[in-house]
């Protein structure tokens, strides 16, 4: 379930790879130069990462919470996963990019999930407007979900290099509906949504090598998220907000290719959600290669 991860690093992939502000003149270049410089610049970008988190944190829920006798865990499973996009520029400021993502439950070793994404996303400077795709296929179970998501964001050049990017995320759900649950469909309500506010920092420590990620969130559900309730399925769907989260990440450029991340991350809720404490903190590492 990294649908949005998939935007945010084409929305990177796209800025990595634009070119440089027109110099004076640059309406004369001959047919030859434009081809060269069109030639010059990557239309392409793919990267693959894997890793591991202490859990499965998905829009406030912690998602693993049971093992695979249905037991209540008194933490939760983590997870390893990898992730492979593939990204195409057709133009400086277009950017495609399709994705799979398969993950595994290390404490709840039933939990397989397997993601297929596609996401674009267009610049105008720094601003950038995105949507996409994502399927969701839970294995070892009958659930499946098919989603759409629309990004907006834009980012702030600060002083010493520092950037900030708010951005709003906002997720809907085509279905199959969550009332088929016992013939295998839909983990959630079919036209249910998401969303979620971010505000992402970039902080450089040593040179382009070095660097903090803090970022923090507020999330809101309209019949997403399921509570804990009195009836007879023992939850209920619900709108309304229902958790904030903070972290901060560490990315360490080791060369061109090999970047390795850690973080740490906090997350508070006060709807109840299923399986899910009020309070939990959480952490991870990965590393990147990216091409």
């Amino acid at each position: 379930m990294k649908s949005i991860t998939g935007i945010l690093v084409a929305v990177g992939i796209a800025g990595l790879f634009s070119s440089q502000p027109a110099l004076a003149g640059e309406g004369k270049k001959t047919l030859q130069e434009n081809v060269a410089v069109e030639e010059a610049r990557k239309w392409w970008g793919a990267s693959v990462s894997t890793g591991w988190d202490s859990l499965y944190m998905f829009r406030g829920v912690n998602v693993i919470r049971f093992d695979q006798d249905g037991n209540l865990q008194r933490y939760g499973s983590s997870l390893y996963w990898t992730l492979v996009n593939v990204s195409f520029m057709p133009t400086e400021h277009d950017t495609i990019t399709l994705g799979g993502w398969m993950a595994f439950g290390l404490g709840n070793t039933r939990y397989k999930e397997f993601d297929a994404t596609v996401n674009y996303v267009h610049t105008f400077g720094d601003f950038a407007v995105g949507m996409g795709y994502t399927f969701y296929y839970f294995l070892n179970s009958v659930l499946y979900q098919n989603e759409l998501n629309w990004t907006v964001a834009y980012t702030f050049h600060l002083p010493a290099g520092i950037t900030l990017v708010p951005s709003v995320v906002y997720y809907f759900n085509l279905g199959p509906d969550f009332e088929n649950f016992e013939r295998g469909t839909g983990a959630v309500k079919t036209a249910s949504s998401y969303l979620i506010a971010r505000l992402d920092a970039g902080i450089p420590i040593y040179k382009d090598i070095i660097s903090l990620a803090p970022w923090f969130g507020f999330a809101a559900t309209f019949d997403y998220n399921p509570r804990t309730a009195d009836n007879e399925a023992g939850f209920e769907f619900f709108t309304g907000a229902n958790h904030v989260e903070v972290g901060i990440g560490l990315p360490i450029k080791i060369n061109n290719v090999i970047t390795v991340y850690g973080y740490g991350a906090y997350s508070y809720q006060w709807e109840g959600l299923v399986g899910t404490e009020p309070s939990t903190f959480w952490g991870g590492a990965k590393v990147t290669f990216s091409f």
